[in-house]
């Protein structure tokens, strides 16, 4: 079998690395910008109604 030639290792090693920069940075992003900005801002969950209990 043919050894695989190292330009192919050294593009998959540089994808795989760049992959996980772009997961680091869209987490960083997310963790900084994906919160509300205001505060007083109720949470999806809150603004969901809930069903009342079935009458026994």
């Amino acid at each position: 079998m043919d050894k695989t030639p190292k330009t192919a290792i050294r593009g998959m090693m540089l994808y795989v690395i760049a992959l996980l920069v772009l997961g680091i940075l869209a987490g960083a992003a997310y963790t900084i910008y994906g919160h509300p900005a205001d505060p007083s801002e109720r949470p999806a969950a809150e603004t969901i109604p809930q069903k009342a209990t079935a009458p026994q």
